[in-house]
């Protein structure tokens, strides 16, 4: 079985790898990274606006907050000349490490790597992912991905859960095509607060009627019909399109998600702020009780035309997440309540999509706190054949990653 998982080096591509992996580990995964958008407030030199003699051969392209969240980036990104145009030429940037380029000892081609996959501090990655990247022609470029543990990098040659993966344009026909060329089942997800969430679904859903994919599996919202919510109203015009599409496809309605609390933050700042009264109780899933469920219908006949709605019946406020988090790791945490207008205040302000994120933002806490972003448990509960995580189970994983 080829499968295509769009996003493999985000989180839940992540945790749908190590899915997929662990029901088959000779699975043929193929994985399609999203290029990102136009970075704001860059400076982009051209090729001999740095050198008053021989033109440069690539342009420099430095992007403020890269590798932090404050107001400055760390690391320079090469780019290619072009690489932020919409043709045929390379629209996604490449991160270099120092030394990759030399023709010495050291590496001679680019590396990107994924925002905190080498980081040793306190909130170590587990399932980073290390792009070496071998351009072709056109605007696809193809590259080995490789998911790595911390360190790995000075411990040997060996990788793990090698697959194969592609750099492309989501709302790019001819990249959209060659990615799912080949392949059986899609498994699909939009970018986060992306304006153009519902065109990038129903593009990858006819590139794969085209292809003739026979399994498209879509990662939606809890309660997608809530379309106040921008993103939710994405989302089902997508599952609108799918179900007119012919394919066999399954769609999955996950709630909030427990890794969007980073534990190791938590602990760090010795405090948890949400923007919610303390009161308030959420539900969450953990993100690896989804990436089963997505793994399993993607190995598994009888879940074609099924939209399954994926939720813990788990209810907790902030106090009590921080009053659990306080019990496990036997360190203080403080509860508080993050003002919404802080929240998107701290959204990237400068760029071309920040009146719609700012909206998607807040009207998708608007809806959680009226609702507590809760569902039944009973579909999950039954898919997974097993009760589904307890925050308490997220919390000591965490520790232990």
């Amino acid at each position: 079985m080829r499968i295509l998982v769009v996003g493999p080096t985000g989180r839940t591509g992540s945790h749908v790898i190590d899915a997929l992996r662990g029901r088959d580990p000779d699975a043929d995964i193929r994985g399609l990274c999203r290029y990102p958008q136009e970075p704001a407030r860059a400076i982009e030199t051209v090729p001999g606006n740095l050198d008053t003699g021989s033109a440069k051969a690539r342009a420099i392209e430095t992007v403020p907050g890269n590798l932090d969240t404050g107001t400055s980036r760390k690391r320079a990104i090469e780019t290619v000349p072009g690489n932020l145009d919409t043709g045929s030429a390379r629209a996604r940037a490449i991160e270099t490490v120092p030394g990759n380029l030399d023709t010495g000892s050291a590496k001679a081609r680019g590396i990107e790597t994924v925002p905190g996959n080498l980081d040793t501090g306190s909130g170590k990655k587990k399932r980073a992912v290390e792009l070496v990247v071998d351009p072709l022609e056109g605007s696809i470029a193809v590259s080995r991905a490789i998911e790595t543990v911390p360190g790995n990098l000075d411990t040997g040659t060996r990788r793990a859960h090698s697959i194969t993966c592609l750099t492309g344009d989501l709302e790019n026909p001819a990249d959209r095509a060659r990615a799912v060329e080949g392949i059986d089942v899609v498994i699909h997800y939009a970018p986060a607060f992306h304006p153009r969430e519902a065109a990038m679904g129903t593009g990858m859903i006819d590139a794969a009627v085209a292809a003739g994919v026979s399994r498209f599996i879509y990662v939606s919202a809890l309660h997608a019909q809530v379309t106040s919510v921008p993103g939710h109203a994405a989302k089902l015009a997508v599952e609108a399109y799918l179900a007119e599409s012919g394919l066999q496809w399954t769609v999955l309605r996950p709630q909030t998600y427990m890794q969007n609390i980073d534990v190791a933050a938590v602990l760090e700042a010795g405090a948890l702020d949400l923007p919610f009264a303390l009161t308030t109780r959420q539900g969450y899933l953990d993100m690896a009780d989804l990436a089963d469920v997505v793994a399993k219908v993607a190995s598994e006949d009888g879940h074609a035309l099924a939209t399954y709605d994926l939720a813990s019946d788990e209810a907790l406020s902030t106090a009590e997440i921080a009053a659990l988090v306080t019990t496990v790791s036997g360190r203080s945490v403080t509860a508080g309540e993050l003002p919404v207008a802080q929240l998107v205040a701290g959204l990237e302000a400068a760029g071309p999509a920040f009146a719609y994120v700012a909206d998607a933002v807040t009207r998708l806490n608007a809806w959680q706190a009226r609702s507590g972003g809760r569902g039944n448990p009973g579909a999950l509960r039954w898919l997974l054949g097993r009760e589904p995580a307890s925050f308490e189970d997220y919390v000591r994983r965490s520790l232990t990653e």
